[in-house]
């Protein structure tokens, strides 16, 4: 319990603290891979019991079923996609007279007033094809929507929890799909041969400043969001909008969840730990509150690690959601998240061979972020939102300290019309606040401190236009101004998609993108520039009957990227923007969601040719997070007498580069390749008159010892001694039971 009182007054003191001034520092702390209880989110959302339940069925003039058409309760966020025979059912606390509206990609929306009074509804729909429309031609090049609401969904939240190979974590799921790396001893996410500080998150189109969970070394991260609290997700591997900046290769938005629309309990009972949650709704407010404990210390003892754990990784966590309408189409979103965890092990000395020394790890980390949107008149629709994030390790490597704080705000303003069903524009500013601390010391070394502070606005405008029926263009502009580096960089996105079948088109996108040097870079100078990525993509797809296929060729050309002197890395003179690079590659998906009625499956391939030469690389070489191939097959198969849903992933990589010091090249010796097999299974059960769940996983079920590199120890003896880069276990196991109640 001193854990949980330690949580609680920790983010009562910071978010005090941001009330009298947003950039201030605070106290400190970690969550580790193991935050395996987002699980639990992820049954409970379809569990709900509501007042009205409305049915039907979507077609078009011709009584032809329109699969993945929208209905909603107009003015509200209650609705449902149809199915593909055209069928739609939701729920709705909604009561006396609405207006049932419902949209589809090319047809006319259609409007039914009803009156709701508790009872059953059965309301269809037969749309009208329109003569133009944007919706008509969907742009993808680099870019995968998962959202609930769109037609071309390729991967929804559902799928995320339900891959094998994810554990639950957002980034895992991600890695399936073409574009990704496998990186397993990091656990972030690489896209097209970027450094994993080149895709940043956006929640509610703000950007999330610390995604992952604090580690130590060849220990992988997890992110820190639960799939099942968002809607929707969007992976733009490139080519990205305008009105999200500082990523050089990729960005992961995700749209939260509206209204709930009932009440009920949530219990989740692990080997590693507990969660509870509540969820509350009313006709016009909703709110969950949730906490989770873990505690790897019986795991540990029952499944044997390579890691030597002082003290085994535990921590606890809270969060909650609100949800409030305003006025007749506002709606008000509130979220956040606060957390702490605790680990020591033992890691090598790689200065002194055959020396341990004890890393200890704490870290405390609280998120916040609203999103208000609603009308203001004459067709412009507005969003405002702000996001803030305290982030603080304690790490202890031997006798060493090295404290980190990093604080950052943001302010988001934008405006939204759309002219005619040919044109829309999208606008608008938005402001970055930041401050970074480091502290360091050890018993031969004085007191080093590093302050990093920067206050950057930028401004965007945005433009979907319809041309003749087929084509559609989207062109934009990004500016950024960095007080810090004293630089203003103005970037460039265009991008257009031309339908060349009734189920095919052909995408196009490109676009110059700017992100500051990394805080560990700025320690020692500030004279720097921005780092700049030029991205160009052709994608074709094709998509039907429950079935899609997509094939996408790209080149990616980097300039100003930071390097320095290895050596000599404490001094500022070796610091510059003389780096440089390329990716460039080929990625096919191929999704299947029809041939088998119960199986659903996915396979995704990747190739990529990149070099660079940033950092204290000597030379011009692929880098170590980017295998030439990447392959995965994800399956999930539901068997109805069972009531089980099982799942599989298979995952395939070529081996990864990393350096020899012994040899006369850099970076020239080559992994073997990296080979997995996981398995789950879900089983459903009633209890107490819901639904709760049996959750089993396997991860590397044939106990493959794959080898992610090699740890150097710099005395050489004859040859110079290295251990190979593993995971801590040759498999991971997970149990659990969630249950919930009325």
């Amino acid at each position: 319990m001193n854990i949980v009182a330690r949580m609680v007054n920790t983010t009562a003191r910071v978010v005090n603290q941001t009330i009298v001034d947003v950039i201030t520092i605070a106290q400190k702390s970690q969550i580790m891979k193991y935050f395996l209880t987002l699980f639990i989110l992820t049954f409970f959302a379809s569990m709900v019991q509501s007042q009205t339940h409305i049915t039907g069925v979507i077609t078009n003039m011709k009584n032809e079923p329109l699969p993945g058409a929208n209905v909603m309760v107009k003015g509200s966020i209650d609705g449902a996609s149809s199915d593909t025979l055209g069928r739609y059912s939701f729920s709705t606390r909604r009561k006396g007279e609405v207006i049932l509206l419902t949209t589809y990609i090319g047809f006319e929306p259609c409007e039914i007033p009803v009156k709701l009074n508790g009872t059953d509804l059965i309301a269809d729909f037969r749309l009208r094809e329109q003569s133009a429309s944007l919706a008509d031609v969907v742009i993808t090049a680099g870019s995968f929507e998962a959202s609930d609401k769109k037609k071309g969904v390729t991967l929804k939240p559902l799928d995320i929890l339900t891959t094998a190979s994810a554990a639950g974590d957002i980034y895992g799921a991600l890695s399936t799909l073409p574009g990704t790396s496998v990186v397993g001893e990091d656990g972030r996410l690489f896209v097209r041969g970027g450094d994993a500080y080149e895709t940043n998150t956006y929640i509610d189109g703000m950007r999330v400043k610390k995604p992952y969970s604090s580690t130590t070394p060849d220990l992988p991260s997890r992110g820190r969001f639960s799939p099942q609290l968002f809607t929707g997700t969007t992976f733009s591997s490139g080519g990205y909008s305008a009105q999200y900046g500082e990523a050089l290769s990729s960005a992961l938005i995700l749209n939260t969840t509206g209204l709930a629309d009932g009440n009920q309990w949530g219990l989740g009972l692990m080997a590693l730990g507990t969660t509870v949650s509540k969820t509350w709704a009313g006709d016009r407010a909703s709110g969950s509150i949730g906490a989770e404990y873990y505690d790897l210390k019986l795991y540990n003892n029952l499944v044997k690690q390579r890691v030597t754990y002082d003290k085994d990784p535990l921590g606890a966590g809270c969060n909650f959601n609100f949800r409030q309408r305003t006025g007749r189409d506002g709606l008000l979103r509130v979220m956040g998240n606060a957390s702490l965890s605790r680990v020591a092990l033992w890691y090598p000395d790689y200065d002194n061979s055959g020396v341990q020394s004890l890393i200890n790890l704490d870290n405390d980390n609280v998120y916040l972020n609203s999103l208000w949107t609603t009308p203001v008149g004459n067709g412009w629709d507005m969003k405002l939102g702000q996001a803030f994030s305290y982030d603080n390790n304690r790490l202890r490597p031997g006798e060493r300290r090295v404290d980190e704080t990093d604080l950052f705000y943001q302010g988001k303003l934008t405006f939204r019309k759309e002219f005619t069903p040919k044109v829309n524009l999208l606008a608008g500013a938005d402001i970055s606040v930041s401050r970074f601390v480091q502290e360091y010391s050890d018993t031969a070394v004085p007191l080093f401190r590093a302050e990093i502070s920067d206050q950057m606005p930028a401004l965007f405008a945005e433009s979907e236009v319809m041309v003749l029926r087929k084509i559609a263009i989207r062109a934009g502009l990004r500016g950024e101004w960095s007080p810090m580096l004293g630089e203003l960089v103005v970037n460039p996105r265009f991008s257009a998609a031309w339908l060349v079948g009734e189920d095919s088109q052909i995408s196009l996108s490109s676009g110059i993108f700017n992100q500051k040097p990394q805080e560990q870079l700025l320690r020692f100078t500030k004279d720097l520039s921005f780092e700049r990525a030029e991205h160009y993509i052709l994608n074709y797809q094709i998509q039907k009957d429950n079935r899609i296929f997509r094939v996408e060729v790209y080149q990616k050309n980097y300039s100003n990227l930071v390097c320095y002197d290895g050596n000599d890395y404490t001094n500022a003179t070796t610091y510059n923007n003389k780096g440089n690079g390329y990716a460039r590659g080929l990625e096919i998906f191929w999704r299947d969601q029809q041939t088998i009625k119960t199986l659903d499956y996915w396979v995704s391939y990747s190739y990529i040719d990149t070099r660079r030469l940033y950092r204290d690389f000597p030379a011009k070489v692929r880098p170590t997070f980017a295998p030439e191939h990447n392959f995965s097959l994800v399956a999930k198969w539901w068997v109805a007498k069972l009531n089980t849903q099982f799942g599989g992933t298979l995952s395939l990589a070529s081996g990864r580069p990393y350096n020899d010091p012994s040899s006369s090249g850099f970076m020239d010796k080559i992994t073997s390749n990296y080979f997995d097999i996981s398995l789950n299974a879900s089983y459903l059960f009633p209890l107490f008159g819901k639904t709760s769940v049996l959750y089993l996983s396997v991860s590397n079920i044939t106990g493959q010892r794959n080898i992610f590199g090699y740890r150097y120890y710099q005395t050489p003896q004859g040859v110079f001694m290295s251990d190979p880069v593993k995971p801590e276990a040759d498999r991971f196991f997970f149990i659990g039971v969630f249950i919930n109640f009325s």
